[in-house]
Order: C-alpha cells, then sequence, then structure tokens
C-alpha cells in the first residue's frame, strides 16, 4: 500500500475484514433456520462475518450474513446451471456476483447480473479464500492483482 497514491493517483482506503460478532451469529440462525441451501455458508461465517477490500484491484467483498439472508428473499436463489442454484454471499468491484452452491463451490457471473450464466471458480469456501489470499498476496507484491 505503501504505493499506492503514486501507482493509482489517489490514496488508498481501508480494505477490512469483520470477524464474527453477535449480530453474524443472529444471521446465521434466521438463514439456517428459513433456508435448508444455506447450510454451505456456515463454514465461511463461522469465520467472519464480512470483507471489503475496495482498494484490492477492482474490488472484492464478502457480504454480511443480514445482506445475503436480503438478497435471497428478494432474488431467491441463482442459478448455476445443471439445474443447481447457489446463494450470492459476495461480489467484486465490477458488479459480478459470487454464489456458492449447495455443494460447496463458488461460482461467478460472467457479468453484473442476477440472472447471468455463472462459472466455477473454487471447489469450496476455503478453496476460495486461499485464491482471495493469492490475489491480494500478488497485489501487494507487484501492484495488479491476479484474477478471481
Amino acid at each position: 500500500m505503501e504505493t499506492f497514491e503514486e501507482t493509482h493517483g489517489y490514496p488508498a482506503g481501508d480494505n477490512e475484514v469483520a470477524l464474527v460478532g453477535d449480530e453474524t451469529r443472529a444471521a446465521v440462525t434466521l438463514l439456517t433456520n428459513h433456508r435448508s441451501e444455506c447450510v454451505a455458508l456456515l463454514s465461511l461465517f463461522a469465520v467472519l462475518d464480512s470483507v471489503s477490500l475496495p482498494y484490492i484491484g477492482n474490488g472484492y467483498f464478502i457480504h454480511p450474513p443480514s445482506t445475503v439472508f436480503a438478497h435471497l428473499d428478494e432474488y431467491s436463489p441463482v442459478p448455476l446451471g445443471n439445474g443447481d442454484h447457489g446463494l450470492v454471499f459476495g461480489s467484486d468491484g465490477g458488479g459480478r456476483l459470487f454464489a456458492l452452491a449447495a455443494n460447496g463451490t463458488v461460482h461467478k457471473s460472467r457479468t453484473a447480473s442476477w440472472n447471468d450464466e455463472f462459472y466455477a471458480v473454487a471447489a469450496s469456501p476455503c478453496d476460495f479464500l486461499d485464491q482471495l489470499r493469492d490475489v491480494i498476496d500478488q497485489f501487494a507484491a507487484a501492484g495488479p492483482p491476479g484474477a478471481l
């Protein structure tokens, strides 16, 4: 981040990772009590509440469980292909969405749309977080991040 302003022409803001708290636990309870397909999100929300990385590349965001629940009620699970559906739990700075399938695979929308085609990007939430860490490491080391 030392050369961020010189490289990008504006000062860096805050990148934040919010850990699990009481509000997270309450929202996770709502998710699991109302939607059986939310079980795959438990491993993710057992560790963190949200991630906001607007200054890493184009930006990466993991939404808090309360937002996931609100989006689920508004938009329903998104179609992932082959009859599978997923729950949107995050996005990038371009508006593309990340969704988690019941089998734990993570998918990304091709465009900034809830109804667009999604494709697999990670085998599990842990794999997704590993890839996100790699993007951050590459950004810190070289400036432009890798793609997720």
